[in-house]
């Protein structure tokens, strides 16, 4: 069977590393980390994984501009396994983020997944500060990787000033998020969950029986897990074949086809 991961990072974080737990206490911790592409390509190949959604580490501890170029070397190296995906800022301070510039040069270097660090890049993530920005990219179908490790109220905001907005949410913790994760799933149907660290027990099977499993992306969330354990609970779920074949890869395939650059 084919698998994506699509959430792995390429680079090494000045902390290594903020892994959140319950409550949003942040542990941290020493964990694996790719320095470049080759050492992330070792890690897929170990498991068994054919390609991967990746960000580079400077998008959040240095610049997002400087970490979507740096990004772009690294995937180059190997642009049929390793998919890009660009960190935003909003573009009332930073013009090159508006629409038209950003869109084509997503094109042209073949992104087509983003991702917003709001408090990390000291901004709002709503209709007042980026409101033509999300307007575009919920249009243009863009995937946008959101995680609320300082909160869910951002997520639940951004989603009632946009709900067309496509969000994957990812790196939300161990234990379990149901009583915030399915208001959203049942109120926004553009909203998918990345199943990095879906480690409570039949958590995956009910998630499925209750909301089909096309709403469910496989991701490690690489380093914060390592890749592994998130592969071993999608195979040991329970779930049927045709499930495990949508999380694997059928899910991310189908989001990316729908993108409209």
């Amino acid at each position: 069977m084919k698998w994506i991961d699509c959430s792995c990072g390429i680079g090494y974080r000045t902390v290594n590393s903020d892994i959140v737990n319950h409550e949003f206490f942040l542990i941290r911790e020493k964990v694996e980390q790719a320095r470049h592409a080759e050492e992330l390509l070792e890690t897929l190949d170990f498991c068994g994984i054919a390609g991967a959604v990746v960000y580079h580490a400077t998008m959040i501890d240095v610049d997002p501009g400087y970490g979507n170029a740096k990004l772009l070397e690294e995937t180059a190296k190997a642009p049929e396994r390793l998919l890009p995906t660009w960190t935003i800022l909003p573009a009332i301070t930073d013009e090159e983020f508006a629409p038209q510039p950003l869109f084509g040069r997503m094109k042209q270097s073949s992104v087509r997944l983003l991702r917003a660090y709001p408090e990390r890049n000291r901004y709002m993530l709503n209709r007042v500060t980026m409101g033509e920005q999300l307007d575009a990219i919920a249009a243009a179908r863009i995937p946008l990787y959101l995680s609320p490790s300082t909160g869910w109220e951002p997520i639940y905001s951004v989603l009632e000033q946009f709900p067309e907005l496509t969000v994957i949410i990812h790196n939300y913790g161990l234990w379990s998020h149901a009583r915030f994760l399915y208001p959203l799933l049942r109120t926004y149907r553009n909203v998918y969950i990345e199943c990095g660290d879906m480690q409570t027990a039949g958590e995956l099977k009910h998630l499925c029986a209750k909301f089909g499993s096309e709403r469910i992306l496989f991701g490690s969330d690489f380093p914060s897990n390592n890749i592994g354990g998130p592969l071993a609970t999608v195979i040991g779920s329970g779930i049927g074949q045709a499930d495990i074949a949508n999380i694997a890869c059928g899910n991310i395939e189908r989001l990316l086809s729908e993108v409209r650059l």
